[in-house]
Order: structure tokens, then sequence, then C-alpha cells
């Protein structure tokens, strides 16, 4: 196990998407991603990072009940001491849907927010199909979409793995009106279908870092 981690940034803000949108986080956001997506709005993590000892990262965000960890890719680092550091915690692991996440599956205080990369942002390929046969009931699937294409591909992603997790549709910034999603949303009548929008995006200025 990793003692040492690549961390491009902590900060602590609200949970901008997802089940706990809203809510009072700490974020460690690690260094480096092995995908290149069209939307991506991280690109200073691909090499922007510095060395934490562990105990450091988790005395940082110590005292806070909800922690998010993100990327870049987070995965690409071995993060188990981390995890176990992290007990006590509710963690929220935001991860790009290429990368195994099975290991991490023994933490009971993890949960994954699960990419599925849609066709406009050029990195569908690269998804892992192990990951999205093993969602959990606690896991969140998300889909960034930009176009009735991305709509349609999330609608046969559902439709082949059949999540029992809650599903989030969120419109890459500038590209989709919500509203489009939500008529999308009616017609394919999926319940469990959820609509975000990102929070931070319209509190804080969209290329705002550290929020």
């Amino acid at each position: 196990m990793q003692n040492e981690l690549s961390v491009n940034e902590i900060f602590f803000s609200i949970d901008g998407e997802g089940k706990r949108a809203g809510k009072l986080a700490a974020f460690i956001r690690l260094a480096g991603c092995n995908l290149r997506c069209s939307y991506c709005d991280t690109e200073y993590a691909f090499t922007d990072g510095q060395l934490m000892r562990i105990d450091e990262i988790a005395e940082a965000v110590e005292g806070w009940e909800n922690v998010t960890v993100t990327g870049g890719e987070p995965l690409l680092q071995d993060i188990h001491a981390l995890l176990e550091r992290l007990q006590g915690h509710e963690v929220n692991i935001e991860t790009n849907g290429s990368v195994d996440v099975t290991p991490y599956h023994e933490y009971p205080w993890v949960f994954f927010t699960l990419d599925y990369k849609c066709p406009s942002s050029g990195m569908e390929s690269s998804m892992l199909e192990k990951n999205f046969q093993t969602l959990r009931s606690q896991d969140v699937l998300k889909f960034v979409v930009g176009d009735r294409e991305d709509l349609r591909r999330a609608q046969e992603v559902c439709e082949k793995y059949e999540p029992r997790c809650p599903v989030y549709l969120s419109p890459v910034f500038g590209k989709i009106e919500a509203k489009e999603i939500v008529e999308y949303m009616k017609s394919a009548r999926y319940k469990n279908w959820r609509l975000q929008l990102q929070l931070h995006k319209y509190i804080w200025p969209p290329d705002a870092r550290g929020v």
C-alpha cells in the first residue's frame, strides 16, 4: 500500500453533484488521469501534484463527516491506506469508469460515483464493463451528456446493466439545455433517473478552482 499520494489540492465546499449535492464536504483531489475527455474541466489535475503522506491528508480533512476523493482519476494510485485512514467518514470516490473499482468494495464507509463516458466525451472505448456489472445499491451511476446521442447511449447502458443504484444525468456545461434532458427522461420513463446540475458552476465562476 502507498504511504504517499500525489495530491493536486485539498479544499472544503459543498458537493456540487450526486446524492450528496448541497452538503458540505472535504475534497481530496488526486493528481493524474488516464483519459482526456472532450469536456474536461480539471485538466490542471493531469500533472500538477505534490506528494503528501497519508497521515497528512487524513489530518487535513479531520472533522468533516463527508469526504470526496476525486481527480483526475483517483484510482490510478493505490488508495487502500487512505481509505483505511478515513474510516469514520462517509467517503465518495469519483471515478471515470475505466479503472477497476472492485478492490475497494471491502470498505463499507465508501461509495462510488461511477462515470460512464458517453460518445461526446471521446473516451467511451475506455470503459471497463466489469465496473458497471458490479454497481451496488449505495453507488451512483453518472452520465455526463452533451447531446441526444449521449442520452440514447445512457438509455442503452441502463437497459444492458440494469443498475440497482441511482442514475444521474448531468449536462455538459454550455452544451445541452437541462430541459432537453428532462424531456428525454419523460419519454424514456426511467423512474430512477435523476437530473443533476453542477451547483458549484452556478454559485461560482464555471472555471473556478477549489470550490
